[in-house]
């Protein structure tokens, strides 16, 4: 079928403009919304595209940016409306900000501030400590992590983690309002993106123990049938200490008293008393403490195969938040294990280069974050500028390979591949601050537009924006409430060659990396949502010029 394929959403007025064709077309137009011409222009063929399985024809309308609603044609072929202006990107920003909100644990939501989507509270009985003899704990608040109800203490800290740097790097962001209670604070209210992680940062404090260790994760034992929150009745467990979560808490803990220390001093001094504590007991066990499941249970297990950099990025956090040199010792100690390591790896969960990871699985990149806003010059802090800037020309080459300059291999497009994306979009945006390149902040922008539509699913992956977006997650409250649209905002997981459930396995193998997706909720492996595929692209969001 021939098709437009294209950002749903918009465009800055300054930035590259392109749409892709599946078809062959000398000439195209872009009209306005009362059907005059506002550009004509001719078409590139770049070719058959291996990723997206099309033969590709590219459409560039950079030159155009009157602000306005517009529709690309090419014959009698008709693409989805998009805006050009400023403000394009206002609403997207709002929505993927308030998902945090609407993912709320315990008794926060109100129907002010949640609307049709509100619901009763949920989860609020005290959780037992897995395999002691001892009373139950109460962890109340947090996020739920997916489509599960399960709240999990690494994937918290790094969606927190993203939100925070965001703020780091573009304090901006705390400008933008998304309609959530208002937090008091020292000098008033803290801003709504502030307000938000709290909550998160609040659950996480519950987590850690008096010894500083932290509880990996508080599930029920199996995940909940479809049911909504508040008629999940089962039994809550605290499951055992990780070094992976407890590095990972420290550093987070780090990161935000630093900046909740212009806000609220008491709350910022609790921080970090915590982030000390944390990493004292990571000092006290210098061996790895790994996790899994419990047996029987199925509950998201976040195994990793090592601590080294979790306890990176907490040294680095640390290091750039205190300055101790004693911080900066033991991030060289791990960052040498970390690459050992990798070295010898044979299961990776980054495609790139470790030093610039910036998932759950793999850390590095975290730390690096810290070491570049340290704004100094050693041994460290010039290798993670390093890092970024070399990872970011290997992520343009490969945009060079496909129509649709999307820097990603088919290798990528593994479960959640749009974190992928979205992660080798922050890095990209850091590397463009740190090395200003024209070729980093097209391939932003090219990751945007795949996104928001311009893929060979013609879909935007973001609901509610975009004029064909998703709307079927795989997430439990949006499947059964009887409300017809899932909140806006939500990033799916996206296609993944390992097509791992059911469903996903009606696809064809042999189908191209960016039609390995179904719009369905029964696809768990390709349609599933998580704080952390929504935090990398408030960051991506909050750097984009």
């Amino acid at each position: 079928m021939n098709k437009i394929f294209m950002n749903q959403v918009g465009y800055l007025p300054g930035s590259v403009k392109r749409a892709v064709l599946n078809f062959p077309a000398e000439d195209f137009r872009v009209v306005d919304e009362n059907g005059d011409t506002a550009y004509e222009g001719k078409t590139r063929h770049f070719g058959n595209d291996d990723i997206s399985g099309e033969d590709t024809y590219v459409a560039d309308f950079t030159i155009l940016s009157e602000a306005g609603s517009y529709r690309l044609e090419a014959g009698d072929v008709k693409g989805p409306e998009f805006k050009v202006g400023y403000a394009c990107f206002d609403k997207l920003k709002r929505d993927i900000c308030k998902c945090f909100y609407y993912l709320r644990c315990g008794d926060a939501l109100a129907r002010r501030y949640a609307g049709e989507y509100y619901h009763e509270p949920c989860h609020m009985s005290k959780a037992t400590v897995y395999g002691e003899d001892v009373e139950p704990v109460d962890v109340t608040g947090g996020w739920h992590d997916a489509g599960d109800y399960g709240r999990y203490s690494t994937a918290g800290a790094v969606a927190v983690a993203h939100l925070l740097y965001a703020v780091r790097f573009f304090p901006n962001i705390l400008d933008l309002e998304f309609d959530i209670p208002k937090e008091k604070c020292d000098n008033g209210q803290l801003p709504d993106l502030l307000a938000e992680v709290k909550v998160e940062l609040d659950f996480l404090m519950k987590m850690q123990r008096e010894n500083g260790s932290v509880w990996h994760k508080v599930t029920t034992f199996n995940h909940a049938d479809f049911i909504m929150p508040e008629d999940d009745k089962n039994e809550l467990f605290l499951f055992p200490v990780s070094s992976l979560a407890t590095a990972d808490i420290a550093a987070v803990f780090a990161l935000a008293s630093g900046i909740y220390k212009d806000y609220d001093k008491a709350y910022a001094d609790k921080l970090m008393e915590r982030a000390l504590l944390a990493y004292d007991w990571l000092r006290e066990n210098p061996k790895e403490v790994l996790f899994r499941n419990a047996e029987g249970s199925n509950t998201g297990e976040y195994p990793e195969a090592e601590d080294y950099s979790n306890r990176y990025w907490a040294a680095c956090s640390l290091y750039e938040t205190t300055s101790e040199g004693c911080y900066y010792q033991d991030a060289m100690e791990q960052k040498a294990k970390l690459e050992a390591f990798n070295k010898v790896a044979t299961m990776k969960l980054y495609q790139g280069d470790v030093m610039t990871c910036l998932g759950w699985g793999d850390d590095g990149g975290l730390g690096g974050l810290s070491l570049i806003l340290k704004k100094e010059d050693n041994a460290l802090t010039l290798a993670a500028r390093e890092s970024f800037v070399n990872e970011a020309k290997r992520l343009v080459a490969n945009g060079e390979k496909n129509g649709f300059n999307l820097c990603m291999e088919r290798k990528d497009f593994i479960w959640g591949s749009n974190m992928e994306l979205l992660k080798y979009m922050m890095v990209l945006t850091v590397a463009n601050l740190i090395n200003k390149d024209e070729a980093f902040e097209d391939a932003i922008v090219a990751g945007l537009d795949y996104l928001l539509g311009c893929n060979s699913m013609d879909v935007s992956y973001v609901t509610g924006n975009g004029e064909k977006a998703f709307k079927n997650p795989h997430l439990r409250p949006t499947a059964v409430d009887d409300i017809e649209e899932p909140w806006p905002g939500l990033v799916s997981g996206g296609p993944n060659i390992g097509l791992q459930d059911e469903k996903a396995q009606t696809i064809p193998k042999d189908s191209a990396a960016m039609k390995c997706y179904l719009d369905d909720v029964a696809c768990y492996s390709l349609n599933e949502i998580t704080i952390y595929w929504n935090s990398p692209l408030v960051f991506v969001m909050a750097g984009l010029k």
